[in-house]
């Protein structure tokens, strides 16, 4: 199994906007079984009515800005920075559905404001999030999360709150085999039901965030840059996002060199690294 380190990736802030493309390298889907997948997601009360988030890992990088009151959301502008299909950049039409909907300390109640089968899943999430920081006392929360590739059927995936490790686990076929107090946790069916109902709301919210990890990191081991339009993607998962449903996906462009390596600390650091001077687009 990859060796991962213990401790968060380090983290740039106030870095100028750069080129991702020309800043980190692109990923060798060559080297599968060797490596790790990366992701960060930084959480911003930028004030009382105002909270930004922003998702950047190997495949995706979007924004999302929300206005609120204390009791519903305003606004919502979704952005996507980079993303593997040309119509990602269409998905904040469907998050419009959310204006107007209460605010919610749960980020998975967005689920039942708008369908997540008709939004881009990582937007979505993001935006699920966002609303949940917008009614917490901290100004600032990031996520980091790894999971390694496979190694004799095992992954293990960590995921950091703001530099401290709050989960760390080993998994085999979708089950939790370590550490001992989640052994036997399957992370497919019911899984966000369960982690509501056994956990606490904010370690709930984390194996939430860490679970979409093993679904995210699978990517690794198909190279989808050998398409070209999205009809030839025929085992993709069809109906399970907004570019992947049957009228968007027939005119789907692959936009091709997209996926980056973030592997090593000194490009893991440049994950969101410009997020702060990107400015409020809304």
């Amino acid at each position: 199994m990859v060796d991962i380190p213990q401790i968060a990736p380090p983290s740039e802030f106030g870095r100028e906007t750069f080129d991702r493309m020309k800043a980190i390298p692109p990923y060798d889907f060559n080297s599968y079984g060797e490596g790790l997948c990366r992701r960060r997601i930084r959480l911003i009360n930028e004030s009382e009515t105002g909270t930004i988030g922003e998702l950047e890992d190997d495949f995706h990088h979007f924004r999302v800005e929300l206005t609120h009151d204390t009791d519903k959301v305003l606004s919502v502008s979704g952005l996507v920075l980079r993303a593997p299909w040309s119509t990602c950049s269409e998905a904040d039409l469907p998050l419009q559905k959310i204006v107007g909907r209460p605010l919610s300390s749960d980020s998975t109640a967005i689920g039942s404001y708008t369908s997540p089968t008709s939004n881009c899943t990582h937007l979505f999430d993001l935006t699920g999030l966002a609303i949940s920081h917008s009614m917490q006392d901290d100004p600032i929360c990031q996520y980091d999360l790894m999971v390694t590739d496979p190694s004799d059927e095992e992954q293990e995936l960590r995921l950091w709150k703001n530099s401290e490790l709050l989960l760390d686990w080993v998994i085999r076929e979708g089950f939790i085999i370590s550490p001992k107090d989640w052994e036997g946790v399957s992370l497919v069916g019911k899984f966000i039901a369960w982690a509501k109902d056994n956990l606490d709301p904010l370690t709930a919210e984390a194996a939430i965030v860490l679970r979409r990890m093993t679904h995210i990191s699978t990517g690794h081991g198909i190279d989808l840059d050998r398409l070209e339009n999205g009809p030839e993607h025929t085992d993709g998962p069809i109906g399970r996002c907004y570019t992947y449903s049957n009228e968007v996906l027939v005119r789907a462009k692959r936009m091709r060199g997209t996926v980056r390596d973030f592997r090593k600390d000194e490009h893991a650091s440049l994950m969101l690294s410009d997020m702060e001077v990107r400015g409020n687009s809304s």
